[in-house]
């Protein structure tokens, strides 16, 4: 398929294929207006239909007007019906109700009549503010199947969606039904899924084609069960341990190459007890070996345990050694960056229910978290505190850093999907260790006012408590 005209949206690069369908999220009323008067002004210049689907918070008049300074000769456009511009009640909704047949029957007749006209191709925008949460899954399976409509059409799909409107699993829904997602806050562009990155899958076609066969037919399987949002969830958290267990290779492979070289250093020495026969010697060298081993054993076993992709667990497990673990592969880390790091855990705590992979991520997230937010101030203040202890009905777990600090504006969308501090990354950790808590039947929130940096709390039931 080659490619369409430029999308008018630069983030994504001067071309993308056609047949993409892809969505927007954004945050403020004139992100969304520029970014759609941008990529309708795009189409109209390189002799394409334009067909935009507006919503709050804009009506038709206001889309019309906003077009006419961009588009000096809009009423011709609009006269010679190369662009439409239609309420989202009357495209979505005609008849009061929305009903995804009816509306994918409407876009092959309206892909027909477009092409019978000769344009160079469709392109097609629509605001999602209408959606009611009774529609929600509906919208979902209709957004999917679109993507079949598009298939080797000339059409491109640009859906908006507005963040303030959507939590984590209203975009993981959106980024599954998706080829890829941009989003702006701020005025900055953040996008998941490259057109870079689609150029070089198309370079690979031959050995995408089973690929996509696969996770077509997976998210068919998906869309039939309940546990759809589930598995989503449990893909993103699994990318992030990845990500996070990436950021620490070189401390943990001098963590396991600590025990491997003493172990080898052992074996040397037993090796010279034996030229002098001396059989005492050599059995404490061999020893030491074998504890030696059974040390790198343990942390190549922590570090598979966290890659591993498995379905979620619940058992009862031990709060303070899922803790000790996850400080124990952090270690090399930590004393790469030349932070104190203390443990305060509560003796003798109950044992609480849930998957031990998934709450080590929430914590490995957090300590990682903190001592990139610790480089910033002098290497003598740098302090790390975990602490665990019991509370009315489970147990809580504090991860206090010596650092700069959160600022108030940042305080309250820690949590958010896309939302981040840093120069860097996605802003998707925090969001996945709230869903993984939260289905945990637990709570986490961070804090300013309990220490000299920031304080990040979790609480999580114990085994057996509804």
């Amino acid at each position: 398929m080659s490619p369409m005209a430029k999308t008018g949206i630069d983030v994504v690069g001067d071309m993308v294929a056609w047949g993409a369908h892809f969505c927007f999220f954004y945050e403020t009323r004139e992100d969304l207006v520029d970014t759609l008067i941008s990529y309708c002004k795009s189409g109209l210049g390189s002799g394409e239909y334009c067909l935009w689907i507006v919503a709050e918070p804009l009506s038709v008049a206001e889309a019309k007007d906003a077009l006419k300074d961009a588009v000096p000769d809009l009423g011709r456009h609009l006269a010679e019906s190369r662009l439409e511009i239609l309420s989202a009640r009357d495209w979505f909704l005609p008849g009061g109700s929305f009903d995804g047949k009816r509306l994918t029957r409407s876009w092959y007749e309206k892909l027909a009549s477009v092409s019978a006209r000769g344009y160079a191709g469709m392109r097609v925008t629509g605001d999602t503010t209408w959606l009611t949460r009774k529609d929600w899954s509906h919208f979902c399976d209709y957004e999917d199947g679109l993507n079949e409509v598009i298939g080797n059409q000339r059409l491109a799909v640009l859906c908006t969606y507005p963040l303030a409107g959507c939590g984590a699993p209203q975009i993981l829904d959106v980024v599954r039904t998706h080829q890829f997602v941009l989003a702006r806050r701020h005025g900055n562009w953040e996008v998941v899924e490259t057109a870079a990155l689609k150029r070089a899958k198309a370079e690979l076609k031959h050995l995408n084609d089973e690929l996509e066969k696969r996770v077509d037919e997976r998210t068919r399987q998906l869309r039939q069960t309940s546990e759809a949002l589930h598995e989503a969830q449990a893909e993103l958290a699994h990318v992030n341990r990845v990500t996070a267990m990436g950021q620490l290779a070189a401390s943990i492979s001098h963590e396991v190459m600590q025990p491997i070289t003493a172990g080898i250093n052992n074996t040397e020495a037993a090796l010279h007890w034996l030229d002098a026969e001396n059989l005492a010697e050599v059995r404490e060298a061999l020893g030491h070996a074998v504890r030696e081993g059974n040390r790198a054993i343990d942390v190549i076993g922590r570090i598979r345990a966290l890659i591993k992709k498995a379905p979620p667990r619940k058992d009862a497990l031990d709060i303070n050694e899922a803790i000790r673990e996850v400080v124990g592969l952090t270690r090399g880390e930590a004393v790469k960056n030349n932070i104190s790091v203390q443990t305060q855990l509560a003796e003798g705590l109950p044992r609480i229910q849930g998957d031990k992979v998934q709450l080590q991520q929430v914590i490995l997230n957090l300590i990682i978290n903190a001592v990139e937010a610790m480089s910033s101030v002098p290497e003598d203040s740098r302090k790390l505190l975990i602490s665990a202890r019991k509370d009315v009905g489970g147990v809580v777990v504090v991860v206090q850093d010596s650092g700069p600090g959160l600022s108030p504006e940042s305080l309250d969308r820690l949590f958010d999907a896309f939302y981040t501090t840093k120069a860097s990354g996605m802003g998707m950790g925090l969001s996945i260790c709230r869903s993984i808590v939260e289905a945990h039947g637990g709570q986490i929130w961070a804090s300013r006012d309990v220490g000299p940096g920031a304080t990040f709390q979790l609480t999580l039931p114990l085994a057996g408590a509804p």
